[in-house]
């Protein structure tokens, strides 16, 4: 299994905002340097089923089927429902700080699959975490600089 995590704090912007940044595909694709789209496939009560299209090692295409669980504006939990990996959770904690809003974010993928799947880890452990760190970080810049998302999904 590879794992990422980043921490940051998005001064001036609320909670909700944050939120919304994070579920607009159109938005969220100018930080995820992993993801091309975000497609919603069914509303759930408190959340969708979706399928994300991305880039495995920043190179080779791939999509997998994901639900979305959420408690607006302070959680957002994305399990894998399809899809080559044997597993996959990522997830945000978003919280209201003293000017701002701190955003925490988690992705673990487990590619599975034996010796192809140790491998993977191997070369794509360090890749992995970097790019969830920067992904962070850049979705706090773009919200400190007026980058606002819709709210598309999570109405």
């Amino acid at each position: 299994m590879v794992r990422g995590e980043g921490l940051t704090v998005a001064r001036g912007v609320s909670p909700d905002e944050a939120f919304d940044f994070v579920l607009d595909p159109a938005q969220y694709v100018k930080a995820d340097t992993k993801m091309i789209w975000v497609t919603k496939l069914a509303d759930l009560p408190s959340g969708m089923i979706a399928r994300e299209d991305g880039r495995f090692l920043g190179t080779f295409r791939g999509s997998v089927i994901t639900r979305y669980s959420w408690r607006r504006p302070t959680s957002i939990d994305v399990v894998l429902e399809h899809g080559v990996p044997r597993g996959l959770h990522a997830w945000f904690e978003i919280t209201a700080v003293n000017g701002g809003t701190q955003i925490r974010h988690v992705e673990e993928l487990d590619l599975g699959h034996g010796p192809l799947g140790f491998v993977h880890d191997l070369v794509a452990r360090g890749w992995f975490a970097r790019s969830v760190r920067a992904e962070v970080d850049e979705i706090g810049r773009l919200l400190e600089t007026g980058e606002r998302g819709q709210r598309l999904h999570a109405l």
